[in-house]
């Protein structure tokens, strides 16, 4: 009993979704995709949030600035950034059905459906149930105590109106670039969090998972060491942006272009419209963030290239800037064999079970490097299973 047991576990953390079936099967297939498409618009582009969207008391005009409160606009201003904010949530979700149209012609590639639905499964799982999220109120609370340190320290600079914007625009991209590039540097951030990310061979809006919701782990929604750098920072100065006016809308529109990063459609825009290559002197563009993503060893300056969110400054200025080759790169991961885990079980267990096999055949010395060595530290005795 116990070995059959053992075999229908292992038959099935093998499994790998396939759509390679005919009749009924087919379209079973054909209804989970459709499914799992929605699933994408409606939770992870959370277009189910629209409604809400129109009334909304706050919004958040730039990756990692605090939100305003529209009662502190002007009403015309206010009615623009709101309506800008809907744009930005039905450009988004647009453009990752246009990935889905229209990958094939731009890549040479079949689209991934068997992907889509896994990580759309995934992204359920890390967004809806508090398996990776239980931590956090006690994580918020040490975070509590960590503000009243940070109390003690004086607030050296006071800017306001559009001076403010511009600089707590940078100061979020910045603490996002370094929490962003350590957690690729550092085993136990990047193998049992932000992987997750980057397994995908063929990346779109529509293939690409969330990081686990946890504030330990999640990288790509700007966590982790933000959450200790961000505030430091920003104690420093005194930010009212406020009075930024029309700016407000300027920089929330380059939000929006600059969100849907991980867009195929986009890439292709912007080499096909040379206007558009000129932002990336100063902006983070699609195909930059897309670029990111490559697994091909020229893009691979320091354990990936490209981790700011918004600006190309840091990264030009830390030297891991990589200009977007012409055609979209490969993307996924570096290693050759790599397991792209077709099977949503296995997508969120194996870092865990790699971790753990690893930690139970080395010797306890080995164990410090195991968890946070660096990314491309290699213990003595292997688990065979590769990022």
């Amino acid at each position: 009993m116990g070995n059959c047991l053992v075999g229908y576990i292992e038959r099935f953390w093998k499994l790998n979704f396939s759509f390679d079936s005919k009749g009924s099967k087919r379209l079973l297939w054909l209804a989970i995709s459709v499914l799992a498409l929605l699933s994408e618009l409606l939770f992870h582009n959370n277009l189910r949030a629209l409604p809400e969207a129109f009334h909304a008391q706050y919004v958040t005009v730039f990756y990692n600035v605090k939100s305003i409160f529209i009662g502190d606009l002007p009403e015309n201003i206010g009615f623009l950034l709101i309506a800008a904010a809907v744009g930005r949530s039905v450009f988004s979700t647009s453009v990752g059905v246009l990935d889905l149209i229209f990958y094939k012609k731009i890549t040479g590639r079949n689209f991934n459906y068997e992907a889509m639905v896994t990580i759309a499964i995934v992204n359920l799982i890390f967004l809806l149930t508090l398996i990776f999220s239980i931590m956090n109120p006690f994580v918020l609370n040490y975070l509590g105590y960590y503000s009243k340190i940070l109390e003690s320290i004086p607030t050296l600079i006071n800017l306001n109106g559009i001076v403010a914007l511009l600089v707590a625009c940078l100061i979020g991209d910045f603490c996002f670039y370094w929490s962003h590039r350590w957690c690729h540097k550092i085993r136990f951030f990047w193998a049992l969090g932000h992987v997750n990310h980057h397994r995908t061979q063929n990346l779109t809006q529509l293939t690409q998972a969330v990081d686990p919701q946890s504030l330990l782990l999640d990288t790509a929604g700007g966590k982790v060491f933000v959450l200790l750098l961000l505030p430091l920072v920003t104690k420093l100065f005194s930010l009212d942006v406020i009075s930024s006016g029309w700016a407000l809308l300027v920089i929330i529109i380059f939000d929006a272009w600059t969100d849907p990063s991980h867009s195929v459609v986009l890439y292709y825009a912007e080499k096909k419209i040379k206007l558009l290559g000129v932002f990336r002197s100063f902006l983070v563009t699609p195909a930059v963030h897309y670029t990111h993503h490559s697994r091909e060893e020229a893009h691979n300056v320091s354990d990936g290239c490209n981790f700011a969110a918004r600006f190309t400054l840091w990264d030009r200025l830390f030297g891991t800037y990589v200009e977007p080759p012409t055609t979209p790169p490969e993307t996924g991961l570096f290693h050759e064999e790599t397991d792209y885990c077709l099977n949503p079980v296995r997508f969120i267990l194996h870092p865990y079970a790699k971790m753990f096999i690893e930690l139970k055949s080395n010797k306890i010395m080995y164990w410090p490097a195991i968890l946070f060595g660096s990314t491309s530290y290699d213990p003595p005795n292997s688990s065979g299973l590769h990022y």
